[in-house]
């Protein structure tokens, strides 16, 4: 199965879209928890990964989704961690079809999730291809012009060898069963991929507790149907656990209150326990401890307690955390992405969407126009097109009162009232 398979059912029957989806290599990064001095951070291996998709209707693109795929093996612990970071979805308002964006968002994710590990594991860039580094044989702003001269002559007289090119390495060997987690962050904001569409009248931005309601709405069916065994948490800073229960209570799986990375966990230091995701503001904040200082002595729990003091969280705008862990059922036959790219590439495709005005209709057909260009001159590829096969469900049929027959006649009391003779 593909991505335009597992997303067809939700788009609008018999219309054509165009489904931009593309995946970077995967690479080696650093541990999503900073690790402490003298721990066998050696044994932890973490790979990433990152998914842009976006959806085009009539060569003009209305919707984007951007998802950080983190794997983490600990060989220590026997454990294997797909993480799912959800870091951007967005609209430009030029849904002139009336795609269902929130069901689209949930499929997507769910095909995310079961792409087999072995399609990120087959092939990564080690950590040495992606340190800048520099040698006696490489000529950078570094070198003075003597050393340059010298390099120069030994490469003309064959005397210069080329250094081996690192290649990319495979893991194979590694704990199971896999645990797919699916981690994110609730803020509204105006537009957090299509620069000024804000100002499309048609673009409906949410509240921060639509927003959260939102998401919960497009989360909660995923666990219901892939997820064997899970434990969901939300948390929503500053707010009492009875305002929370309420977000909670209308959803089918199981969820509590808290967060799936320091629950229990209120006394241990918080640099050891929350991960550092791109564009968080928990992240920023930890940040912030190292410059106090404070970073090895902030609690757990001092940690949640000072984060909502931050402007981000005083503003009057429902924010949560949200996070998912556990075991899937099982893997589906998922076709990973056909249009695999360099970081640079990946970046320079993504600035085509991000980059445009999409103030009026123009931007999104401009960035269509590029991106095309760009597949077609560079990668060679095209845009994978699907037809719609979602039906909406009839509207349930209104039950209008009627006069029951068989009813007791209601007594009029007016005649037992005895009226005044008139003189």
């Amino acid at each position: 199965m593909q991505l335009k398979d597992a997303i067809s059912h939700v788009l609008p029957k018999d219309r054509q879209y165009d489904v931009l989806h593309w995946q970077s290599t995967s690479r080696d990064t650093h541990p999503l928890v900073t690790q402490k001095k003298g721990s066998t951070s050696d044994q932890i291996k973490t790979i990433k990964c990152e998914h842009f998709i976006t959806l085009a209707h009539d060569e003009c693109i209305f919707f984007g989704l951007e998802i950080f795929v983190y794997i983490t093996i600990d060989y220590k612990r026997q454990r294997t961690e797909k993480l799912l970071f959800v870091s951007k979805a967005d609209t430009t308002g030029h849904n002139s079809t009336k795609v269902k964006i929130g069901l689209v968002t949930s499929e997507i994710i769910k095909y995310l999730l079961q792409i087999p590990l072995k399609a990120y594991l087959a092939s990564i860039i080690p950590k040495e291809a992606t340190q800048t580094t520099y040698d006696k044989s490489t000529i950078s702003r570094y070198t003075s012009t003597k050393e340059a001269l010298g390099i120069l002559l030994k490469r003309h007289t064959g005397q210069w060898h080329k250094p081996e090119t690192v290649k990319p390495y495979s893991i194979t060997d590694y704990p199971t069963p896999v645990h797919s987690r699916i981690a994110l962050f609730t803020r509204s904001e105006p537009q957090y991929l299509f620069p000024e569409s804000s100002k499309v009248p048609t673009k409906h931005v949410l509240s921060g507790e639509g927003l959260l309601k939102w998401w919960l709405k497009a989360i909660d069916p995923i666990i219901h149907e892939i997820y064997e065994s899970h434990t969901a948490f939300l948390r929503i800073p500053a707010e009492e656990d009875k305002v929370i229960q309420r977000y909670l209570a209308p959803l089918e799986s199981n969820w509590g209150i808290g967060d799936m990375f320091t629950q229990g966990a209120d006394k241990d230091i918080a640099v050891f326990k929350v991960p550092l995701f791109p564009d968080d503001p928990k992240a920023r904040f930890l940040e912030h401890l190292v410059v106090e200082n404070r970073a090895t002595s902030v609690t757990v729990k001092q940690f949640w307690e000072e984060l909502q003091m931050r402007q981000e969280f005083r503003l009057g705008v429902t924010v949560s955390v949200i996070g998912v862990d556990g075991v899937l059922k099982h893997d589906e036959e998922i076709r990973e992405s056909e249009t695999v790219l360099s970081h640079k590439k990946f970046k320079q495709l993504k600035n085509y969407i991000t980059g445009d005005d999409y103030s009026d209709e123009e931007g999104g057909a401009e960035a269509y126009k590029n991106v095309m260009n760009y597949l077609e001159s560079i990668v060679g590829d095209v845009p994978v097109s699907v037809t719609g096969q979602y039906i909406p469900p009839a509207p349930k049929p209104v039950s209008i009162n009627t006069i029951d027959p068989k009813r007791t006649a209601v007594n009029n009391l007016s005649t037992l009232v005895r009226k005044k003779q008139k003189k």
